[in-house]
């Protein structure tokens, strides 16, 4: 994820999966949808699939936001009186600040008309619901590096990175201990000086990338 000036931000909200949550209001079944979305252009396929999940939904509200600095933002009502359906999802994403992240909610009518203020509630509560289960996420900029550690110095390093809350996201025992880590830009200095010293200078970390990785499930 980049600024317009192409440098990356140190972390943003997003969902962290797939969620979906189901209510119901006075006969009229609501199904909501929420997604990472990877770019705009991914929406229709979205919207494909849910008409042909619920083929008997009679609208398909929706709302995202995508892209970092200023968002991208559009809804739809899908034919709802205005206001009434995609405005109160776009207002949740909002409320959350989650970007690249999509709001779909599919209404199968009941035959009892909701009112403006029954279907908000409605629309919302479905959204609310979805959210729930795509488990919102902040997501942090960082660096994978991979170390070269001699058998005889792993156990106190190991015992180090683990203490001090570091990401180990692969050890291979070969020749030498390879370790592969996530380090998140606001922890790379301390990182570094920490190493140096704990090796004495021995052990130096290769780069192999950057990545965005979700730190921390909002609400929990």
């Amino acid at each position: 994820m980049m600024r317009e000036d192409s440098q990356p931000i140190d972390s943003y909200r997003a969902f962290s999966r797939r969620g979906e949550g189901e209510i119901r209001a006075r006969g009229s079944r609501f199904f909501g949808l929420a997604l990472p979305l990877a770019g705009e252009d991914d929406v229709q396929q979205y919207l494909e699939e849910v008409r042909a999940k619920y083929p008997g939904a009679n609208h398909h509200a929706f709302a995202f936001r995508v892209g970092l600095g200023v968002p991208v933002e559009r809804f739809s009502d899908d034919g709802e009186p205005s206001g009434t359906a995609g405005m109160p999802l776009l207002s949740l994403l909002q409320g959350r600040d989650l970007v690249n992240s999509l709001l779909i909610v599919s209404r199968i009518f009941g035959g009892t008309l909701l009112g403006k203020g029954g279907l908000v509630r409605a629309y919302s509560e479905a959204g609310r619901e979805a959210m729930k289960a795509a488990r919102p996420a902040e997501y942090a900029y960082g660096y994978l590096l991979s170390l070269q550690v001699p058998y005889d110095s792993w156990g106190e390093l190991e015992y180090g990175l683990r203490n001090r809350g570091y990401s180990i996201t692969g050890v291979n025992y070969g020749e030498s201990v390879d370790v592969d880590l996530w380090i998140s830009r606001c922890e790379r200095e301390g990182f570094e000086a920490w190493l140096a010293e704990i090796s004495s200078g021995s052990i130096v970390p290769l780069d192999r990338g950057t990545r965005y990785v979700a730190r921390k499930v909002i609400g929990e």
